[in-house]
């Protein structure tokens, strides 16, 4: 991740870019503009919050959310190391065989058609990750928190990208793939900024551009929302195809699943609705009941409409109660640092994937791992100890072993490296300290 920060990047953010700005005539040359947004992210999730404490009086941020979010986040990114966005890759394929004739890429009548048929597929997408049970099996991670900030955008399911390519796939008859990148990329990073509640009605845009009140319309739990305002960047999708739902001030949005995750387990965050699926599949007696647990929409259920039953949506209760788990300030200074670390080390993996495998390999399982013990402390399961003793254990034959490796993910910085080592050390020393008492009592 580049410690830069660029006023191009920053349009892009918001798909400003002039179309002379997005001639590229080879996938090779188009650059990563999702990577290259990732500082802005992070420093519009610090103003978010400076904001918020401003305008409550009273610190909205939550520690534990937020790790689960940027660990979904995390976890989404981890197949790209090793290969190539199936999107991409399966769009390639399709243009060189079934291509009929290629715009020029260097047209601004092709930034127009791509920038409006890539929104257009992302908005069938969308809705048929919410009316596809299995399909939603992987979005569902998305609406997981409930909060509404910029740190909900980041967190993604790792299994989304294998449901959303075959949507994209007509565009390669006349969209060349460099193109289509461009406009894959801008069409993701956009709908970072509209996760937020800082940003009030826009007025005349709203009855354009997905804003938002809008996107926070899309991720309410509350009966009126369900299933409304699918669109990535234009809200025009929705007004067309009847899914568009305003705002309303007459009742408090509540955000999350219908049936609120109750853990900040990670792992389960990204599977927990497989799971579900599975079990509903094995019990079905007929396999047309079978194929609607599939194929239809997440709430329904033998003998209602395709989409479920809308009039046995829960209602939100008020005053709304979120999950949460109080492990205390001193056990949240400890994760929040671990954490942050572990956030360093991943935000470089991605510069070194190519040449050095094995290091990422073992990399990436000890991030699974790392995220995998945070969630266990933030859940405060009686076995976090026992994980976190023998992560901390690995960290630091990693500091002995492969100190060369840890400095090159640590920004090649070795005060980040020393302050890093400290860490691992004293959490050591404390955690055998731990253990050392227990079996005294004993």
């Amino acid at each position: 991740m580049s410690l830069n920060l660029d006023f191009l990047t920053l349009r892009s953010i918001f798909y400003l870019l002039r179309p002379s700005e997005t001639y590229y005539k080879n996938v090779s040359e188009v650059p990563d503009y999702t990577a290259k947004a990732f500082n802005i992210f992070f420093s519009f999730i610090i103003i978010e919050q400076i904001i918020l404490l401003i305008q409550n009086q009273k610190i909205c941020f939550r520690l534990n959310d937020t790790i689960s979010s940027l660990s979904a986040g995390i976890i989404s990114i981890l197949p790209s190391l090793y290969f190539r966005k199936i999107y991409l890759v399966t769009y390639i394929w399709f243009y060189e065989h079934f291509n009929i004739v290629t715009l020029s890429y260097d047209s601004v009548l092709t930034y127009v058609v791509a920038f409006l048929l890539i929104d257009l597929g992302y908005y069938w997408f969308h809705r048929a990750a919410h009316e596809i049970n299995l399909f939603w099996a992987a979005h569902q991670t998305h609406h997981s928190s409930e909060e509404y900030n910029f740190t909900t955008a980041l967190r993604q399911s790792v299994f989304q990208q294998y449901t959303s390519w075959m949507f994209y796939l007509p565009f390669s008859l006349i969209i060349s793939p460099s193109i289509f990148l461009v406009h894959a990329h801008l069409n993701t990073i956009y709908q970072f900024w509209i996760h937020t509640e800082i940003v009030d009605n826009l007025g005349f845009f709203e009855l354009i551009l997905n804003t938002p009140s809008h996107h926070r319309v899309h991720h309410g739990r509350n009966p009126y929302c369900i299933d409304k305002n699918y669109a990535g960047v234009l809200i025009v999708w929705d007004r067309l195809f009847g899914t568009f739902q305003q705002e309303t001030n007459d009742e408090q949005l509540a955000y999350g699943l219908v049936h609120p995750l109750r853990t900040w387990d990670p792992i389960f965050a990204q599977i927990f609705n497989y799971r579900y699926i599975f079990r509903k599949f094995k019990k079905a007696g007929r396999w047309s009941e079978r194929f609607g647990i599939l194929f239809k929409g997440p709430g329904w259920v033998k003998g209602s409409p395709r989409l479920g039953d809308r009039d046995a949506l829960p209602p939100v209760k008020y005053p709304i109660k979120k999950f949460n788990v109080d492990i205390g300030f001193l056990m949240n200074v400890y994760v929040g640092l671990h954490f942050s670390f572990a956030l360093i080390m991943f935000s470089v993996l991605s510069n070194i994937k190519q040449t050095e495998p094995f290091y990422i390999s073992i990399s990436i399982g000890y991030m699974l791992f790392c995220l995998t013990c945070f969630g266990k402390i933030m859940d405060k399961k009686s076995n976090s100890y026992v994980y976190e003793f023998i992560r901390i254990v690995l960290s630091a034959v990693g500091i002995y072993f492969c100190a060369d490796f840890l400095q090159q993910v640590l920004y090649g910085s070795s005060i980040i490296f020393i302050a890093y080592s400290s860490l691992v050390y004293l959490s050591l020393a404390g955690l055998t300290f731990h253990f050392i008492r227990k079996i005294m009592r004993f």
